[in-house]
């Protein structure tokens, strides 16, 4: 617990303290079951509001399964339910990913990739208001001990409604700790570019997640995979 709290203590050090009042936290707490060696799924509550206006916050519900397809190859589909923001309405999503990690010779970096197909749309609508979005994202990640780990991110989102064009870019750097075999912490800073939009933005966010693996009597000799963690909720 106190290399947790340094870890953190260090990711707040080197976060400049002047963009807090522009920036976002997005905090979650997620729950993975491996049932068996390729099927897992992952329920996941998230809470992300403005660091300066904490009463303008909204809460994320996440339901996903997971396959794995190869020894660093899996898919995961599920779908997210966000409730809306004061004057906002609530977003219903849709998801599927194709993840691959790619270790880089016998040295401590794998490089990790990501492709997702989403759609979003309000719940109960017709259909005029959904966005379908491609999300490819590139991560390289390298092992600091047995139990820290670095990582680095850039991904893109492309629009195939109204838009047909890019739509964010994201950079994201963080780090994350593994307590055990069930419990890791993972602590980020992102920025988040709003392309081919008028006016353009860029939000700054801070995100803070503890994930937890369910026991399972039946399967407590075999070595878990973690199929989810930054993979869903970064």
């Amino acid at each position: 617990m106190i290399t947790i709290i340094r870890c953190l203590l260090l990711f707040t050090m080197l976060t400049p303290w002047h963009i807090f009042a522009q920036t976002e936290s997005w905090n979650g707490l997620s729950f993975q079951h491996e049932v068996t060696p390729k099927w897992a799924y992952v329920l996941e509550v998230e809470y992300r509001r403005p660091l300066e206006q904490a009463s303008r916050g909204s809460y994320l519900f996440l339901l996903a399964g997971n396959r794995k397809l190869a020894k660093n190859l899996s898919i995961t589909a599920g779908s997210r339910y966000e409730l809306g923001r004061r004057g906002q309405s609530s977003t219903l999503r849709f998801f599927s990913d194709l993840n691959h990690k790619l270790p880089l010779g016998q040295g401590p970096f794998s490089l990790e990739t990501r492709i997702r197909y989403q759609q979003d749309r309000p719940p109960g609508e017709d259909g005029s208001l959904r966005r379908v979005s491609l999300r490819p994202r590139l991560g390289l990640a390298v092992k600091l001990s047995p139990k820290l780990e670095g990582i680095a991110e850039y991904e893109g989102r492309y629009r195939f409604d109204r838009r047909n064009e890019w739509s964010r870019l994201r950079w994201t750097t963080g780090i994350a700790y593994t307590a055990s075999d069930r419990v890791s912490v993972e602590a980020f800073y992102r920025q988040e570019q709003r392309i081919n939009a008028h006016p353009g933005r860029t939000d700054k966010i801070i995100g803070l997640y503890l994930d937890y693996t369910l026991p399972d009597r039946s399967s407590k000799d075999r070595k878990y995979r973690h199929p989810f963690g930054r993979k869903v909720t970064w």
